[in-house]
């Protein structure tokens, strides 16, 4: 290979979607000496581009183009699991607010009214295309952490020592369930990192027009210590869910089930599957420890969404609406959350052992047969139970019931 193709095959490859030769003409001759550009003058011929082996990097991509126009390319390239994380940043004559919200709102990481300035051209690609190699690393290294907590838990099933304590039990089960999580909170984290993101290239963008001010500064501010105050949260939140100690006090139900929502929402919307909560305002409090009866919702959670996902491999029907429902409901003495799914439900010969410790039916890898059997040790601890409503060929819900705090 010669100096100028491997030089060429190191640079990064910007696609240019726009149907006036003269707009790619100029966008080409701003960044052709960074990046490898590859052009498409209409949304049929930009999809084949992105699913073909060159995938670019990063697009710039016109709204107002015959046949499929920009928007829908977008809606397109954002459906798709494998072109959903390519940055795109619309470069387009429309500048209306509703136009920019529209276009945002589709998944776009940026919006660029014509006529372009070269310089904030070439400083909104190159911000974006660093941002999406961080996430990327990050992804990389939460991938990592999650093999290696795999591999820590495979060692402890190998073990299966039959004088396990509950304590162990209890801590496998977390760190299984970190390991779940990890992947979720790169995308949880990317929200508020894309706020941020915005604000500084406003703030770039009136730099360069000498139309910054500080009472401009002071009015984003806040928007920006509250997208730091979500990424602190989250972090500090799985943190303290890796501990095992905790004091069994009065606690919020919303509240647990909020903050378990929040470790793994992410998880449900990427693998487009409904989640429907139906809860009631006046729920009364339960006893026991917030972190762990977290641990046991989020085990529930795990189980629902692995459930349908396997049940749409494996479904003929292309309509099948993968879904699961929560609904909390109380009577004067129980506080009963329940998580169903609609994923074909548990075959009814080995519904007597779904509590057992180490019994799972998931692929190798996937499971480590210990997620129910400690959460139904933990609903002991606080005097609650854990109870399958099984529907061979419908699906399955897991009932959480914890006694009312009474006085």
């Amino acid at each position: 290979m010669s100096k100028n193709m491997k030089k060429n095959s190191e640079k990064k490859r910007i696609l240019v979607v726009d149907d006036q030769p003269t707009n790619i003409k100029v966008l080409g001759n701003c960044l052709m000496g960074d990046y490898v550009i590859q052009v498409a003058t209409n949304g049929e011929d930009a999809l084949d581009i992105v699913n073909s082996e060159n995938v670019p990097d990063i697009i710039l991509l016109d709204i107002m183009m015959p046949g499929m126009n920009g928007y829908e390319v977008c809606r397109r390239l954002k459906q798709n699991k494998k072109t959903r994380n390519i940055p795109i940043i619309f470069v387009t004559a429309m500048n209306e607010d509703c136009d920019e919200e529209k276009g945002l709102k589709l998944g776009a990481v940026d919006y660029i009214a014509k006529p372009t300035n070269p310089a904030i051209i070439k400083t909104r690609v190159k911000t974006h295309l660093e941002l999406k190699e961080h996430r990327d690393k990050l992804e990389a290294l939460v991938e990592k952490r999650t093999d290696e907590l795999k591999e820590t838990l495979a060692i402890l099933q190998a073990k299966k020592e039959a004088e396990l304590s509950q304590a162990a039990k209890i801590h496998s089960g977390r760190l299984a369930a970190l390991g779940e999580m990890a992947t979720a909170m790169a995308h949880e984290i990317n929200q508020p990192l894309n706020a941020i993101n915005l604000v500084v290239q406003g703030w770039q963008v009136l730099q360069h027009r000498e139309l910054l001010t500080r009472e401009k500064m002071f009015e984003d501010i806040d928007l920006v210590q509250r997208s730091v105050e979500r990424i602190s949260k989250l972090i500090d939140h799985v943190r303290t869910l890796g501990h095992t100690d905790g004091e069994i006090v009065d606690i919020d139900l919303h509240e647990v089930l909020d903050n378990a929502l929040s470790l793994c929402l992410s998880q449900f919307i990427n693998d487009e599957i409904e989640l429907k909560i139906n809860t009631l305002d006046n729920i009364p409090r339960v006893k026991g420890i917030a972190t762990e009866i977290e641990q046991v919702i989020l085990n529930i959670l795990n189980n629902a969404r692995q459930a349908v996902e396997d049940y749409r491999k494996n479904r003929d029907q292309e309509n099948f609406q993968p879904k699961v429902e929560i609904f909390v409901k109380f009577d004067k003495q129980t506080v009963n959350l329940a998580i169903e799914d609609n994923g074909g439900g548990v075959p009814p010969n080995i519904t007597e052992f779904i509590f057992d410790p180490f019994y799972t039916t998931k692929k190798k890898g996937r499971g480590t047969g210990l997620g129910l059997s400690i959460s139904s040790q933990i609903m002991t601890k606080f005097n609650g139970e854990i109870t399958l409503e099984n529907h061979p060929g419908n699906g399955a819900a897991f009932i959480v019931s914890l006694p009312v705090k009474h006085g």
